[in-house]
């Protein structure tokens, strides 16, 4: 089954191969038709008018190409197309969601709608399901159509906590691996534990987060756990302020805690180390906001972009 290029577009217009099209037009609904080429995509958080680590997703996104085609791709036009967007726009975009998606025949920019979480998801967590899903190339960023689907069926389903905002992924022994459209973290006893890195989409946020546990004081290791183990944990501990938290990262909601995992309860949001890592996190954004302002020319790689 193919996809479309253009996806929850917002805004009246993009970029398609270097021109500005406008979405409405005859052109620009040809978008909306699906496509059997391979797709990959960037999906960028605009802040402050600042494409957030722009030249990490572009790493990642020639990364993606190259596992699959090897075909050029010239990343300072995409930027400078999409730095023509955010002024372009009416009125001029200063904090939203960028979507970039390349094909081997199309280049492609739009404006993104994005799944935001609930107002109070910081300070109380949100709620998760599980779904079996084990991904065979899961740092290759490009649609797969069955995927897709069974995610989508399975935010359909209720949680006793209400709507899931997050999915999480378990391999063949029951052990989370990832988000589907974020990476997982378990924090226990001044430990951030992560799954291996070969088993996962390695995701932008997450790099930067890794950095915030180093700065936070705290150690890291990769280890996969069961929610029969994340339960254990939970249950063995003593008081709430050394319990086990979960948390999810991406680049459209930075770190949320997770509140519930189907029916277990985690007082993730409660952890003062978390908390540390979120207020370490939000320096590092405010940094890479300073230290490139709107108006300059694509990033060149920094001390933070080796995290």
């Amino acid at each position: 089954m193919s996809f479309p290029m253009l996806e929850n577009p917002s805004g009246d217009f993009c970029y398609y191969n270097g021109n500005k099209i406008v979405l409405s037009s005859a052109e620009g609904k040809t978008l909306l038709e699906p496509v059997s080429d391979v797709v990959y995509y960037e999906s960028i958080k605009i802040r402050d008018g600042v494409l957030m680590f722009f030249e990490n997703h572009m790493l990642r996104l020639l990364q993606s190409i190259e596992a699959k085609e090897k075909f050029p791709l010239d990343t300072d036009v995409l930027f400078d197309d999409a730095m023509k967007m955010l002024r372009e726009a009416e009125p001029p975009v200063s904090d939203g969601n960028i979507r970039i998606v390349i094909t081997n025949k199309g280049k492609l920019i739009h404006f993104s709608n994005v799944v935001t979480p609930p107002d109070d998801s910081s300070s109380k967590g949100i709620a998760a399901s599980l779904m079996h899903w084990e991904r065979l190339d899961p740092q290759v960023k490009i649609f797969h159509s069955d995927y897709k689907s069974a995610v989508a069926a399975k935010f359909e389903e209720p949680t006793p906590f209400g709507p899931a905002f997050e999915v999480l992924l378990t391999d063949g022994k029951g052990q989370i691996t990832e988000g589907s459209r974020s990476n997982f973290f378990v924090l226990y006893h001044g430990v951030v534990y992560s799954p291996p890195e070969a088993l996962i989409l390695i995701g932008i946020t997450r790099r930067y987060v890794l950095l915030s546990v180093r700065k936070a004081g705290l150690v890291y290791k990769e280890a996969l756990f069961s929610l029969e183990d994340l339960v254990r944990m939970r249950d063995e501990s003593k008081t709430h302020t050394d319990s086990v938290a979960l948390f999810i990262t991406s680049s459209p909601f930075d770190i949320l805690p997770v509140r519930s995992v189907g029916d277990e309860v985690f007082l993730s949001a409660q952890n003062e180390d978390l908390a540390r890592i979120s207020e370490i996190y939000q320096g590092i954004v405010t940094h890479y906001i300073q230290t490139h302002p709107a108006d300059q020319v694509q990033p060149e790689y920094d001390s933070l972009s080796d995290c």
